[in-house]
């Protein structure tokens, strides 16, 4: 018995209803007609983002903010291609982000017809849950393929590929909610067991992760093992204050001891040097699920447990070791001259209480991480940054969906290449939230002046920085956002106020020199 488009969405439609949404964001399309007819009657916010790689990550960033799913939907073909780098980030950041493709019947693919591509696993490597519908298969099974692989949802994302016969365009007929029943499942509460190793270590370790606010706050759990005596490491997107833990990066060398067993709760970290520096230490992994990463080389334990329960328990169970964990610190010189490193320290100072902030890879982030270790910034503002995959894919789009979703005052700080690279981002067709998005525009990829290989290279301006003269103004105003710009302190200062009180959705493009940005940063400790 076939089931028709306009039943199979409106099946959909009513799953989706019992469960509880941040909000979704389709793109044009023809072949997800029956989908969107059906979601309209939602009670959630919606957007329409031309670009399914924006507009996936528009979902991404509502689902990240709030903690809450978010989902996505596109129509067939190439289309669904586009969701990939939001997928690949929701998988290794654990973001509970759902795609929704539409597709032609089975039958129809490989045989020539228009926007029909073989999509039924394109993600299959990037996701904790898959729904294979079936247009020729009754509604009560359709509805079990559903309900099975939303329950994946809450640790990442999910794919529901869903063919679609013509008709397309038929009144969707609502099911009554709940008609078919939900399988609801609980999860049992698992007792943290810690293993032996670290259980008689002298010296631990935690290094806290990129932590989401939706998982609880980690600071009273931290604040216990460091009065047990535990040595604690994290960065800004951990969402701990700067004095609760050492510095990855730049004090994790100054420890009291050398660590005897390391212990990693939360999300990836960017400190490569700390990873470098604790290879070989005996190592317990927690997290909801796999991949839990051998960072280091010296695996020993793995535990599946959600963060902040575990958190709590490792906090509540560790033995106390005698002596009281007391944070490093290394001062940096004071920044002279205009550069990068200035700007983003004038910006740490700046940025009020209460706001969220996400920083870009690939610079923006490491700016945040050491201004963060220097103690610049308030407490209260949220740090966000798509680390999972560490890519520059969708970052306009992840901030803009972060604000849509919440309506908490937002200001992503980016590259230029990263904001032209996501240039579809605000091409939507309901008006854009007021994000605040400041562009360090350093004429090109500054990261790569910082590495000795691309340096060294004959190919450091063309094929590694990209080095340029454009502006992203054009591509702002595109897109939506009012612009202003500034090219010293004096004229960022003047701005930064008004910048950050517009109502409507705004870009300020600031320029730096990269060669001063250079040496700024890597005389930052006076060097």
């Amino acid at each position: 018995m076939n089931t028709s488009s306009a039943q199979l969405a409106a099946l959909l439609r009513d799953r989706l209803a019992l469960r509880a949404w941040s909000g979704w964001v389709a793109s044009p399309g023809s072949r997800c007609a029956p989908l969107i007819m059906a979601f309209q009657e939602l009670p959630l916010r919606s957007q329409v983002v031309l670009d399914e790689r924006s507009a996936a990550h528009w979902a991404l960033g509502a689902a990240i903010a709030t903690g809450t799913p978010a989902f996505a939907v596109c129509t067939s073909g190439t289309a669904a291609l586009n969701y990939g780098p939001a997928v690949a980030e929701a998988f290794y950041q654990q973001v509970p982000l759902l795609v929704i493709t539409a597709d032609r019947p089975a039958a129809l693919i490989d045989n020539g017809h228009g926007q029909s591509i073989r999509q039924t696993r394109i993600f299959d490597d990037h996701l904790v849950g898959k729904g294979l519908l079936d247009c020729e298969a009754p509604l009560e099974w359709n509805a079990a393929v559903i309900d099975q692989a939303l329950e994946a949802l809450k640790y990442g994302p999910v794919h529901l590929n869903v063919p679609l016969a013509e008709p397309l365009y038929e009144a969707v007929a609502p099911l009554a909610a709940g008609s078919l029943g939900v399988q609801s499942s609980t999860v049992e509460p698992m007792p943290l067991e810690i293993p032996d190793f670290v259980r008689h270590a002298k010296r631990p370790l935690l290094v806290v992760g990129q932590w989401n606010p939706s998982w609880g706050d980690p600071e009273p759990a931290v604040r216990e093992l460091a009065r047990k005596g535990w040595m604690i490491a994290a960065e800004p997107l951990s969402q701990l204050p700067h004095d609760a833990a050492e510095h990855l990066e730049d004090t994790l060398p100054m420890l009291r001891a050398e660590p005897d067993a390391v212990v990693t709760l939360g999300g990836p970290w960017v400190a490569k040097k700390a990873k470098a520096a604790l290879a070989g230490t005996p190592h317990w992994a927690i997290g909801p699920r796999e991949p839990l990463p051998d960072m280091f080389g010296a695996l020993r334990a793995r535990t599946h447990a959600e963060h902040f329960a575990a958190l709590t328990a490792l906090a509540e169970l560790a033995p106390a070791l005698g002596q009281v964990f007391t944070q490093n610190q290394i001062t940096a010189k004071e920044v002279v001259g205009w550069s990068d490193l200035k700007l983003h320290s004038t910006i740490a100072k700046a940025i009020p209480a209460g706001w969220d902030v996400h920083w870009a890879n690939s610079t923006p982030v490491r700016y945040a991480n050491f201004l963060w270790g220097q103690g610049r910034f308030s407490r209260g503002i949220r740090h966000f940054s798509n680390r999972g995959a560490s890519g520059i894919d969708g970052m306009t789009s992840t901030a803009l969906g972060a604000m849509w979703a919440t309506q908490r005052p937002t200001l992503l700080v980016t590259g230029e290449l990263g904001f032209l690279y996501d240039g579809g981002a605000g091409i939507a067709y309901e008006a854009l939230p007021a994000l605040k998005v400041l562009v360090v525009n350093n004429q090109g990829g500054q990261i790569f002046q910082w590495l000795d290989g691309p340096r060294a290279s004959s190919q450091l301006e063309r094929h590694f920085a990209f080095r340029h003269a454009r502006s992203v103004r054009s591509s702002a105003e595109n897109q939506g956002f009012t612009y202003r710009s500034a090219r010293d302190e004096a004229e960022f200062r003047r701005d930064w106020e008004a910048f950050v009180n517009d109502s409507a959705a705004t870009v300020l493009e600031v320029y730096t020199d990269p060669d001063a940005s250079e040496t700024a940063w890597k005389g930052r400790f006076g060097a």
